[in-house]
């Protein structure tokens, strides 16, 4: 698998040269016995040196820069005192994160709900520096890169119920993975793995359930389909390469033809762009009047990927009005960076030859960074709707932005991650750095979603049922207000498939760690 984005960045570290001065003795020098001598320069180690960088750059490209302290108050190199670099860098690297508050919560915009000792978004990522190639954040390597490729079990689980009580649904198989092969589908409930019964102490059983199905190289697992029908398995680890179109499917109202489909990752335009091609020329095909999204697990990726499925969706009366703009911080706008050319990207002229590019002579004006629509669907949709989680994420809340001026959008689901921010890596030392360098708006200007897109009707991820089942929750909410112009009176119960109390509850979704981010490769055409 190859890294997410181009790994042809180069860094000349800048540390300020540190000057010591003797000054010349003009009269007649004492016995050499009685000098003293000054001690000796002592020498900046790498990790310091590497410190200093972080805190130097992102005075150049961190977005919130202008909130940033001095460098003598910030101090970089009380962070660098552990005897691990990575984790020296990611405590730099945080408390740089603490500057930039959000005036609508009073706390950093970087912070994290979840694990308060972690970033929202900015990142290193630690396997550049030793060689790996498939990387999402701190120590969690992913299972499924933003290639398509997989190396893992292939499923997704949520697990719902009450802490003594619950279930383990399967959520979605990859296709092409060993658990898509052996048969496991949506709405599969797995009792039993390697022997271990589950479903009656959460607490106790997550840590050993996430292990068995998300670390291991293989699992033996029974359960009962969403027929009844008992199954038992044995899924050993592969790699694979799936899909990001999970499914796509056509229903016809009386009025209408609404076009659907689930869309798992903006992985990199090569991989998916097939996909999204067959779908859409169905879609064209049947001339559907309107559509829905479901992104409920989709992390993000590749924003040229966002672009292209925008303009697979856009009429052809939004041609040449604009998409989104990048907005990065007055700095860079301003091209008044000190530090940023040291770094240069790599790529190919018109003769074919490899180039480097310094990213100074690269253009981060709002002109510069605008996208407009080029639509290629031929469809003119009436209604979108999307369906989220918080899950949802960065590249796909760019994609509902993106439709919020243009289109008759409505939401469903549950309110997203809340990342309107995108990055490209800076290779620092070895290591890629994904600072938070730039806002995504759309033509009314709007990005203020750093706590999430709120959502127009409330439903839960209704796992019981596949993708695109009218007894679904969330699905059948979509289509409804399409085909009536109304969300259903439905409330938040789960169906008759429910044990007990007839309730959904979600306790947790377990998976393979999944990349939540918006990358955008800096040389890019218009």
């Amino acid at each position: 698998m190859n890294k997410p984005l181009l790994k042809t960045i180069t860094l000349l570290l800048f540390t300020p040269m540190l000057f010591s001065c003797s000054k010349k003795n003009l009269v007649e020098e004492k016995p050499k016995e009685n000098v003293v001598e000054p001690e000796p320069e002592k020498k900046v180690s790498r990790v310091d040196r590497l410190a200093d960088s972080l805190f130097y750059y992102a005075q150049d490209i961190y977005f919130w820069n202008d909130q940033l302290p001095t460098y003598e108050v910030f101090n970089p190199r009380q962070f660098s005192k552990g005897s691990v670099e990575f984790n020296s860098l990611n405590k730099v690297l945080f408390n740089i994160t603490r500057y930039g508050t959000n005036p609508a919560t009073g706390k950093p915009y970087e912070y994290n709900e979840i694990d308060n000792n972690d970033t929202k978004y900015s990142y290193i990522d630690k396997e550049s520096y030793n060689g790996s190639k498939s990387f999402i954040k701190k120590n969690e390597l992913s299972n499924l890169d933003l290639e398509g490729n997989g190396d893992d079990l292939g499923l997704k689980i949520g697990l719902y119920g009450v802490e003594q009580n619950y279930k383990i649904l399967v959520q979605l198989t990859y296709p092409g993975s060993p658990a898509a092969i052996s048969g496991l589908q949506r709405g599969d409930i797995i009792t039993e793995i390697n022997g271990v019964k589950y479903g009656t102490n959460f607490n106790h059983e997550v840590p050993s359930l996430s292990n068995a199905l998300f670390e291991s190289q293989s699992a033996i697992i029974k359960g009962k389909k969403s027929s009844g029908t008992p199954f038992e398995l044995t899924l050993n680890k592969i790699k694979y390469q799936t899909k990001s179109v999970i499914k796509d499917s056509i229903y016809l109202d009386k009025t209408k033809k609404v076009g659907y489909f689930v869309f798992n990752s903006f992985s990199k335009l090569s991989h998916t762009q097939a996909d999204l091609t067959a779908t859409f020329n169905k879609f064209q095909h049947a001339g559907i009047t309107d559509l829905i999204i479901d992104l409920r697990y989709n992390g993000g990726g590749y924003i040229n990927t966002a672009e292209f499925l925008a303009n697979k969706i856009a009429p052809n009366s939004l041609n040449g009005k604009v998409m989104f703009t990048e907005n990065f911080n007055s700095t860079m706008q301003n091209n008044k960076t000190k530090y940023l050319k040291n770094l240069s990207i790599e790529t190919t002229n018109s003769k074919g030859e490899k180039v480097k590019v310094r990213y100074t002579d690269l253009d981060y004006s709002i002109s510069g960074n605008t996208f407009k629509f080029n639509p290629t669907g031929n469809l003119n949709i009436n209604t979108l709707v999307f369906i989220v989680t918080e899950n949802t994420a960065s590249a796909s809340e760019l994609l509902i932005n993106i439709f919020k001026p243009h289109l008759t959008v409505k939401i469903v689901g549950a309110k997203t991650y809340g990342k309107p921010i995108g990055f490209f890596p800076l290779t620092i030392g070895g290591y890629d750095v994904y600072f938070s360098m730039f806002e995504s708006r759309n033509a009314s200007n709007e990005s203020d979603y750093y706590n999430g897109i709120s959502v127009n009707k409330s439903s839960n991820d209704d796992a019981y049922y596949p993708f695109g089942n009218l007894n679904e929750q969330s699905f059948k909410a979509a289509y409804d207000y399409i085909v009536t112009g109304n969300f259903s009176n439905s409330t938040s119960m789960l169906s008759g498939k429910a044990s007990g109390s007839n309730q959904l509850h979600k306790l947790k979704v377990l998976s393979p760690p999944q990349f939540k981010g918006m990358i955008e490769n800096r040389i890019k055409s218009h």
